[in-house]
């Protein structure tokens, strides 16, 4: 049996994709079918099936098969969709995606699947493959056209091994229309046809025209063998994105053409199990070599070259290199600026300025590029709310529109992996809280199908993902009450709330309205974790809501975890680095400005009340009033934004803007309130990164 070991990792990839198109389709398909949702959806369940029996998955390619059928019997308009069947296939589908589970986990698929394969031939009402006669594909006879034409030593090949007892074919070759590599396919049938045994005399197009993709849909091959033509015409055929094989003997006539196309009988998937003997291959003459063979080995690797995959912890090391790189920039750049001071129209600091110039641009197009390398666009993850939405709908008997928006947005794949679980929190929370029961809906004006709409946009340098329903939304006087009775506020601090920052109390943890605990929601343990999650990775997330209309949230998250930028300022002689996405603005103040509200400093900044953290205070366990009026010197505030809520951070210094490399703390000093990770200087010392969450959090409880 042919040794598909080396291709498991290719098959899986493609098993993952095949699937999320299946999964997409099937949506389509039951919102509003089309001949090209079909054509689209039938060839994906086609090469699914094809590449899983190449790889021995028969289960697998026997359930797709299955699938294959209801998608060419609805093509055929021999069956009409239904909610039922859309079930059924998503049953189906559901077993492929654990199927292909197990096999990238152990390498193999023990899952069984013949209920689910009749109950979907019981759509079709017909009688499962075991108690049914096994259907025999045939070709129709006819005569092929063909553009092969035979070099003399290529005529002398073929004639030889007809000598020799083997047989030659012609073979036309047909891909898919929508097959993306058409080299690769080549490829792989000029590999599998060498694995068989068999051996290819000629082609056309050539080898060079083949790997170049000179060709349209379909190429023709030349090729001696002693198997039978039906067991490698179906070895081909199992190759994803081959859509026909065509085989006809060669008889050597002075025109070269093959003679009648022959009907083949197609007995069994099974693939060729006997490799062939050294002393047949011996027997098969090979062409004799061209003097441009060598330059065709070149120009394969080269083709091949243009797309390469790379393990994404290669990536991962790739940039923490490049991280490294910058904070090395920053150091030479430092070093080059005192050896400017220092030494003052020296030839040789000139040229160091030059070099540090130099390698400063380099690294940043490095940085540039590593960091687009990291990108991926967010549909990886939005891809799977359709059919999650279309689910809990029906689970909770309500009608639910997902519109998504923006789909292509890229950002760094450590964001996604990260914003996955608070997006399926949050959209469930809307199905199940915010859109009411369709006859609800009607009683109140609106259309029975309430609408989600999910949607992602670049803004500066940050994404912003926003989630709006147009349910019920909610109403800050019901969370006040909430809040009281829960004992998560005074009802002195509730009523001090505005309306908006009641509306953050959905994010208090064990917080919830919900009268009743649903499998998805209720238990008042996610929005705090949808919160935490957002904030970790820097981000940020907002609500809006209108009672009786909707609600709408906004998630605000870096493009990019490793490399921010951030204003340094210099507190009891240490820097410390602010992320510049929190910063607002800077002050420059007096004391006799600052105002006590409780023990709590705060100044008056436009008419708004400013609260006041004196980071000496907060790290070095300072009193602020003593220590503001000890000095008459003026002090320095750093304005910090977390959505509506703004503080005023008093610093010794300002230092300036700086592109810093985050470095995680927590493996050496465990969590520090206030304090997310450290960078390195440019001179080499150590700056702690602010949390600037934390210190929000440590007002409000104060206030609380």
């Amino acid at each position: 049996m042919m040794d598909t070991s080396e291709y498991i990792a290719l098959f899986l990839e493609e098993a993952a994709e095949q699937i999320n198109i299946l999964e997409q389709d099937i949506l389509l398909l039951e919102q509003s079918p089309s001949q090209d949702v079909l054509n689209e959806i039938f060839r994906a369940a086609h090469t699914l099936k094809g590449s899983s029996r190449a790889m021995g998955f028969t289960a697998m390619g026997e359930l797709t098969h299955a699938m294959e059928d209801v998608f060419d019997a609805l093509r055929k308009g021999e069956l009409s969709v239904s909610t039922e069947m859309v079930n059924r296939l998503f049953d189906a589908l559901d077993t492929l995606k654990a199927m292909r589970d197990q096999i990238a986990e152990v390498g193999a698929s023990d899952i069984v699947c013949d209920e689910l394969v009749q109950s979907l031939r019981d759509i079709l009402n017909v009688s499962s493959p075991s108690h049914a006669p096994v259907p025999m594909h045939t070709h129709e006879s006819k005569q092929p056209i063909t553009s092969l034409t035979l070099q003399e030593h290529q005529r002398e090949a073929a004639l030889t091994a007809m000598d020799n007892g083997l047989q030659v074919y012609h073979f036309t070759v047909r891909l898919a229309e929508d097959t993306l590599m058409k080299s690769v396919r080549a490829l792989m049938v000029l590999q599998a046809i060498d694995a068989s045994g068999a051996a290819v005399i000629a082609s056309h197009p050539d080898e060079d025209a083949l790997d170049n993709e000179q060709f349209d849909l379909s190429f023709e091959l030349l090729v001696a063998t002693d198997k039978p033509i039906d067991q490698l015409r179906q070895v081909l055929l199992q190759i994803s994105e081959i859509r026909d094989v065509e085989v006809s003997p060669w008889q050597g006539g002075p025109g070269d053409s093959p003679a009648q196309t022959t009907t083949v009988t197609v007995p069994s998937p099974a693939l060729s199990e006997q490799p062939p003997t050294e002393e047949k291959r011996s027997q098969i003459p090979q062409p004799a070599a061209s003097p441009g063979d060598g330059d065709k080995t070149a120009g394969r690797a080269q083709a091949v070259s243009q797309t390469v995959r790379v393990d994404v912890a290669r990536l991962d090391t790739l940039l923490n290199l490049v991280g490294e790189l910058v904070i090395d920039r920053t150091r030479i750049a430092q070093l080059g600026r005192e050896f400017e001071a220092r030494f003052q129209h020296d030839d040789l600091v000139d040229s160091l300025l030059e070099a540090a110039g130099h390698i400063g641009r380099i690294t940043d197009e490095l940085q540039e590029h590593i960091m687009k390398a990291r990108m991926l666009p967010i549909e990886h993850v939005f891809n799977r709310f359709p059919r999650m939405i279309r689910d809990l709908a029906q689970k909770f008997g309500k009608e639910v529109r997902l519109v998504m928006e923006g789909q292509e947005t890229e950002l760094d794949r450590s964001v996604i992996e990260i914003i996955s679980d608070p997006l399926i929190h949050m959209l469930r929370n809307s199905v199940d809280h915010g859109i009411e029961p369709p006859d609800e809906r009607e009683s109140l004006g609106k259309p029975r199908q309430g609408t989600i709409r999910l949607s992602a946009r670049h803004e500066e340098n940050y994404i912003l993902i926003e989630i709006e329903d147009d349910g019920k939304g909610m109403d800050p006087a019901h969370l006040r009450e909430v809040a009281v009775r829960k004992g998560v506020l005074t009802r002195d601090a509730a009523e001090r709330l505005s309306d908006k920052e009641a509306l953050h109390l959905i994010f208090a943890p064990g917080f919830s309205t919900a009268k009743e605990v649903t499998e998805v929601s209720g238990r008042g343990v996610g929005m705090d974790i949808v919160r935490s999650n957002v904030q970790r990775v820097g981000g940020l997330v907002e609500v809006d809501s209108t009672p009786g209309k909707g609600t709408r949230f906004s998630i605000r998250l870096p493009l990019t975890l490793a490399i921010i930028r951030a204003l340094l300022v210099r507190v009891a002689g240490q820097v410390y680095a602010i992320p510049l996405s929190s910063v607002l603005e800077t002050l420059k103040i007096y004391p006799e400005i600052v105002q006590f509200v409780g023990r709590r400093p705060a100044i008056v900044l436009r008419g708004r009340t400013l609260p006041l953290v004196s980071l000496q205070a907060h790290f070095y366990g300072k009193d602020f009033g003593a220590l503001s009026y000890l000095s008459e010197q003026p002090m320095f505030v750093v304005v910090v934004g977390l959505g509506e809520r703004q503080l005023g951070l008093v610093v010794n210094h300002l230092i300036g803007e700086q592109e810093i490399v985050i470095k995680s703390l927590s493996r050496y000093l465990g969590e520090i309130s206030g304090v997310s990770g450290a960078t390195i200087l440019g001179d080499g010392r150590v700056a702690l990164i602010l949390e600037v969450a934390d210190l929000f959090d440590n007002v409000s409880a104060c206030a609380a």
